[in-house]
């Protein structure tokens, strides 16, 4: 395995995470490893894409001291900044940048490319979303107010999808889930909520206007969100949209939510509180999978330029 180095942010623009970069001479082709509804720093996917010769920084956006405590109306500036500390490193090649995400950050991947196409030129979504729904808080006064978007642009929320509400068989789990008795499966909300296809429409990401390849993963047994379902919503819409790039949906049965980058896993404290499915032989042979599909995707995008 090729030796790396890596490098802590410490009040760049306010942002938080590491950079992981080969040993060897660059530029190399940078990757913006972003986690889930989990928060904090995930450095193992980093370190992971490093080893196999990229530039790859592990991206913080709230759960961590100096950003948002919950995932509600963080602003895409923040990423737009974190773009461009990057495209300023010496060790990177300034062109070509990916973004990697899983679950909820494969959401934002999406938002990100959709949103900043003249730097992003590749994204891959594990258990991704086409659609944006509303922002994660573990406090429970928050939801007196009504939900809100995760994401902000300009100072004004996202468009987002509400979950759809519990049914009176559900609201027991609810309380449980509040108080860490019980984990809940999310999946049936996000089903029953995308009934509602005015709602659904008003919210989709429009991926059509990402500027290069695209890289989706699923498994058919998600419990936490219908990822395989959210993946095809992206997939149809660049159909409809004759993207002019590659994309591709790995959709792998019988696995559940927890197909991302090596090393990634969210912390016991938030896999303890959610159903995520799928049978561990599954699950392992996505992982394995899928790492082997996303580093020829990445190899040929981005090392090799190729569209």
């Amino acid at each position: 395995m090729p030796e790396t180095w890596k490098y802590r942010l410490a009040d760049e623009e306010g942002l938080v995470g590491t950079l992981f970069c080969p040993s060897a001479p660059g530029p190399h082709p940078p990757v913006i490893a972003l986690g889930g509804v989990g928060g904090g720093i995930r450095e193992g996917g980093a370190a992971a894409l490093a080893s196999k010769g990229f530039a790859a920084l592990a991206l913080a956006y709230f759960g961590v001291e100096g950003l948002p405590r919950e995932l509600v109306e963080i602003p895409l500036e923040y990423f737009e900044r974190a773009i461009e500390w990057l495209k300023s490193r010496p060790e990177v090649d300034a062109d070509r940048i990916a973004v990697v995400g899983n679950s909820k950050g494969g959401e934002l991947a999406l938002l990100l490319g959709a949103t900043y196409p003249e730097d992003v030129k590749a994204v891959v979504g594990y258990a991704p979303s086409a659609v944006v729904w509303q922002g994660i808080t573990f406090d429970r006064e928050a939801y007196y107010g009504g939900p809100r978007s995760p994401w902000s642009l300009g100072g004004e929320p996202i468009p987002f999808a509400r979950f759809a509400p519990p049914l009176p068989a559900e609201m027991v789990r609810m309380v449980g889930f509040y108080f860490g008795r019980h984990p809940i499966i999310g999946r049936v909300f996000y089903e029953r909520a995308l009934e509602d296809e005015t709602a659904v429409a008003a919210a989709e990401i429009a991926v059509e206007k990402i500027n290069g390849p695209l890289l989706l993963i699923s498994g058919t047994d998600d419990q936490m969100w219908p990822s395989t379902r959210l993946s095809e919503m992206a997939i149809e819409r660049l159909k409809a949209h004759n993207h002019p790039f590659p994309y591709e949906h790995l959709r792998y049965e019988g696995a559940g939510h927890m197909i991302t980058l090596p090393n990634s896993e969210p912390p016991p404290s938030w896999s303890s509180r959610y159903e995520v499915g799928g049978t561990p032989e599954a699950n392992e042979f996505a992982n394995a999978d899928s790492w082997t599909r996303v580093l020829g995707f990445l190899g040929k995008h981005l090392k090799h330029g190729g569209f």
